[in-house]
């Protein structure tokens, strides 16, 4: 199956057959990312239920939660961007190892562009990281105050990040062994 520019107009389904087969993407990076945007969503949605129940039962907002929303909607937007970079950072490190070798100055182009696609490669992996670190930080935040019918909302999302950020990490490691 070839994917579009973005995978989030796909079903799941069609996701979850593409990650399936022997096409390298979407791989460890992009899944990473993908499911660090779940583990997010899952504390967003535990804050927003919380906040709602606060205000319908009288009870002024929770000043942590409303922060928390603001942080968790940033760094989902990012790591939703993050999933799609990193199938196009792989697919640009890809092209760069078939460009033509032949001439010297074609062996230079070559590695200039090999350097150029292998950071790139490390730069998304990292920042899927961060991210997760990130949301990690604002679901302990948010744990306090959230009501106790999605508590365990923000720890399957919390768990969603944590494996998201593994995953990420593993993937940037293999990156880095393509340094010199």
């Amino acid at each position: 199956m070839t994917l579009p520019d973005t995978l989030w107009t796909h079903t799941a389904q069609d996701l979850l057959s593409a990650t399936s087969s022997r096409q390298p993407t979407p791989g460890g990076g992009s899944v990473a990312a993908l499911s660090g945007a779940f583990g997010a969503g899952l504390v967003l949605m535990a804050a927003r239920i919380s906040l709602h129940k606060a205000q319908k039962a009288g009870q002024v907002p929770d000043l942590a939660l409303t922060a928390a929303l603001d942080t968790l909607e940033e760094v989902q937007g990012h790591l939703r961007r993050l999933t799609d970079e990193d199938v196009a950072v792989f697919r640009g490190y890809v092209d760069a190892t078939r460009l033509p070798r032949t001439t010297e100055e074609e062996q230079a182009a070559r590695r200039a562009a090999l350097d150029r696609a292998g950071e790139a490669a490390r730069a998304a992996p990292l920042e899927t990281a961060q991210a997760c670190v990130e949301a990690l930080e604002q679901a302990q935040a948010c744990l306090p105050h959230t009501h106790p019918e999605v508590v365990s909302d923000v720890g399957a999302g919390a768990a969603l990040l944590r494996g998201a950020l593994e995953a990420a990490l593993l993937t940037l490691d293999i990156n880095l062994r393509h340094l010199e």
